[in-house]
């Protein structure tokens, strides 16, 4: 009997160090390469002023000073031009630096030789508001771009033709070389080199990759695909991996060339050339970027199986969707297409969470990507001749192009836009300190499949003594448990470093976090922390940092030696200075002069840095808050009451309309205000004639008061649609998410016409059946369909300017 009780405490106490060893990671840093290649790329620029922008092999520089572009897809043609300022105000609220837009073909040149440049085709419009709310831009100017367009962009009146497309084919350049002409003179004046906004070019899309079925078609007929003849074999849909290579790639290089040189000789001249370079897409050797994607929940493949890109790589080195046709050693890893967001077709139907949407970016950052470029960013609506449809068709929405988007078709925000912001902000003010840094995996990270849920996932961005660590806990379509008892070691060239420096933590299910050591913020040393950068600005001389708590993860900042802090109390541990945050609430005080503000994380999702560089501030709100230089403008749904903290309080200020009270702070650097507006009553009808059908009434629409007003039905069925004056104005295939309208765009339309909802029900038998989740799957039992349609709920939303006045 004792020998077997002897055997079981050997076997418990090996359990246990076991235990331990799951929750306690240790990685080295300390050998990690650092060179960087220069000069060897036909890229990079200067404007007027002396402004430059080159690229190496490893980050972009702006006036010799690294920088991570943050990149928003928004397709101008998709979105009413009366609207595009405040659009592009929400991206900028978001993080956005760089707006990335197709310009298609077919929409500009719909008949041969007549080109359209007006309205919501009007891209030198879009352009100057881009740069009027100081936005980048990167023009994706095909002459192929696909983004679910008929005939991926190219024009009807190519079909047909003995030509041979996306090829040298001589009559094909022709016609490319007169589009790019066009789209020249539209954008003369708005080059960076002229001190414009527009930085990027992308030619082509996807070349020698994928493409897409050309409109002409017939039931049951095989694709005709819009490639060249050559390349026909080994395209594909959507973006994938290519084993085969390409054995067409001399050809293609020299016509990528090509295109790059006509684009030029048309005025094109950008710092930036890109080109797709997952799959085995051909690029211009060292004339381009070659830009990269990650698609977690595509409708171009069958099934819910976990995908890779949530795991943690060198990326540079091993680009996702590899292999690939170029010598990673030569450039820097940027993302052009990461999925937030993801369309539909009626027979795959796969619902992106919004909480997917920020893990896969601190993946992808910690693994060493210097660009971050999220497709769809802000959804739309695919323009049409009536119901002549310009959608690709092959099952995909006829209308909409929402996309599942962190800004929606009508400019409703979904809870991915929220999130994201946290890592958006961090790029764009600390991004000159993580660019230079490389990547660092841990040796258990060889181990780590889609499928395993018990292992840290996570990664070090360092120079051998100072980085960040990033780590999440997020696999899409599996469910996640909370890893407790965490510790994580890294070793740097100045000795270890702990996270937390005493006990353990726990990452919940779908969290992330990125932390930093051995930085230093505006002459502040930090030797680690267990909160979040989130950004830093400048006010009258006085500099700020803003950090933010990571759910159930205590906050403590460890500045290095003894540190002068006021506003906050500290402890000496190890010759440091340790600085304990409240989780709870907003934490305000300063080292050396410089102040620090520590937010709980749902307070930094709605945190706005607003303001001229030198004279920012940071506002906190319930409501979206656009920037307007001199003033902000707040967008509630909803609610009338507006409450916002303005920080640092130097400012007085003063609403158009509605009343403002001074509120309590807990801090004397930070004022917090309630603005009460007059409630607005909706006065539209919307009446359910039948089980399946709405009349919306809006003869009376009057948004004078009101920014916009939505119609949201929440409903389990096969598909709805949006019908007046005879024509289709958008439509839904269902994913469990519900359907929102917006009326703003369509306030002219409704004075004279109705505006008519029908729903068709879900048969028991319909092929998507798989891709919902199972919570919304109905019990037909012995029917064979099934609709339900809740009562439909109308929103209002406000908008109001406010006037920042410095006291």
């Amino acid at each position: 009997m004792f020998k077997y009780k002897k055997l079981f405490i050997l076997l418990l106490s090996c359990y246990s160090v076991k235990t331990i060893a799951q929750n306690s990671y240790v990685i080295d840093i300390t050998k990690v390469k650092t060179d960087v290649l220069r000069g060897h790329l036909d890229l990079g620029g200067n404007n007027k002023t002396g402004d430059t922008i080159t690229v190496n092999s490893f980050y972009l520089e702006h006036n010799r000073k690294a920088f991570i572009p943050v990149i928003g897809e928004f397709h101008f043609s998709r979105y009413p031009h009366q609207y595009w300022d405040e659009e592009l105000k929400k991206m900028k609220a978001g993080g956005i630096t760089v707006v990335a837009t197709y310009v298609f073909w077919n929409l500009h040149e719909f008949k041969e030789g007549v080109f359209d440049w007006k309205a919501d085709l009007d891209v030198r419009k879009f352009t100057e508001l881009c740069a009027k709310n100081g936005l980048q831009v990167l023009m994706r100017i095909g002459p192929f771009a696909h983004g679910e367009m008929r005939n991926g962009g190219l024009p009807d009146w190519l079909y047909g033709r003995p030509i041979d497309v996306r090829s040298n084919d001589p009559i094909y350049l022709f016609y490319t070389n007169r589009f790019y002409k066009e789209i020249g003179q539209q954008l003369s004046g708005l080059l960076f080199k002229d001190g414009g906004p527009i930085i990027g070019v992308q030619i082509e899309n996807e070349y020698q990759h994928s493409s897409a079925p050309w409109g002409f078609t017939y039931t049951d007929a095989p694709k005709e695909r819009t490639a060249a003849g050559r390349d026909k074999k080994i395209v594909q849909d959507g973006v994938g991996i290519n084993e085969q290579g390409n054995e067409f790639a001399n050809v293609g290089k020299d016509h990528m060339k090509t295109l790059k040189e006509l684009a030029i000789k048309a005025g094109l001249i950008a710092p930036i050339y890109t080109a797709t370079g997952w799959g085995y897409a051909t690029i211009i050797e060292k004339g381009s970027i070659p830009v990269m994607a990650g698609y977690a929940y595509p409708f171009w493949t069958a099934g819910n199986s976990p995908s890779p890109f949530y795991l943690f790589k060198n990326i540079h080195q091993q680009p996702d969707y590899s292999p690939v046709s170029y010598d990673v050693n030569l450039y820097p890893s940027m993302a052009a297409e990461l999925g937030t967001g993801m369309a539909v077709t009626y027979a795959r139907r796969p619902r992106v969470p919004g909480e997917s949407f920020l893990p896969m970016m601190v993946r992808t950052v910690g693994s060493g990507t210097n660009g971050l470029g999220f497709y769809m960013y802000h959804g739309g609506t695919t323009p049409s001749v009536g119901n002549y449809f310009m959608s690709e068709g092959s099952g995909l929405n006829n209308k909409s192009y929402d996309y599942q988007s962190p800004i929606g078709e009508f400019g409703n925000l979904s809870s991915g836009y929220f999130s994201l912001k946290l890592i958006n902000y961090f790029l764009k003010t600390y991004g000159d300190d993580l660019a230079p840094l490389y990547p660092v995996l841990p040796e258990t990270n060889a181990t780590i499949k889609a499928e395993n849920t018990q292992t840290l996932r996570y990664s070090v961005r360092c120079d051998g003594t100072k980085g960040y660590l990033f780590m999440h806990n997020f696999q899409d379509h599996l469910k996640m448990n909370d890893l407790e008892n965490l510790s994580v070691t890294v070793q740097t060239k100045t000795g270890a470093v702990k996270f937390p420096e005493s006990g353990t933590f726990t990452l919940k299910a779908g969290s992330s976090a990125i932390f930093p050591f051995n930085v230093n913020y505006d002459g502040v040393p930090i030797k680690m922390a267990t909160v979040q950068p989130l950004c830093r600005f400048e006010n009258q001389t006085k500099k700020y940092n803003v950090l933010f708590v990571v759910d159930a993860i205590a906050p403590e900042i460890v500045f290095k030696g003894k540190q002068k802090v006021v506003g906050i109390q500290t402890e000496t541990r190890n010759g440091n200075t340790v600085v304990k945050c409240n989780s709870q609430q907003i934490n305000e005080f300063e080292v050396n002069g410089i102040s620090f503000l520590v937010l709980p994380e749902k307070e930094a999702q709605k945190a706005y840095l607003v303001g001229e560089f030198g004279n920012q501030k940071l506002i906190i709100s319930e409501a979206v808050v656009l920037d307007a230089k001199e003033k902000i403008s707040l967008i509630s749904t909803d609610n009338e009451q507006i409450n916002f903290s303005v920080f640092p309080n130097d400012t007085k200020p003063t609403p158009a309309e509605g009343k403002l009270e001074k509120m309590k702070s807990i801090s004397k650097k930070i004022s917090n205000w309630r603005l009460t507006l007059p409630k607005v009553a909706s006065d539209i009808k919307l009446i359910q004639t039948d089980n399946s059908h709405f009349v919306l009434k809006a003869g009376s629409l009057d948004l004078s008061k009101v920014n916009d007003l939505f119609v949201t039905f929440d409903y389990r069925g096969d598909r709805g649609i949006c019908m007046m004056n005879g024509e289709l104005q958008t439509d839904n295939l269902y994913t469990s998410k519900p359907w929102t309208i917006g009326l703003k765009k369509y306030q002219e339309a409704l004075k004279s016409n109705d505006m008519y909802f029908y729903f068709m029900p879900m048969q028991k038998d319909a092929p998507y059946l798989s891709y919902l989740d199972k919570e919304v799957l109905p019990d037909f039992g012995e029917k064979k369909s099934f609709l339900e349609i809740k009562q439909p709920i109308i929103s209002v939303e406000y908008k109001v300017n406010v006037v920042l006045k410095t006291n």
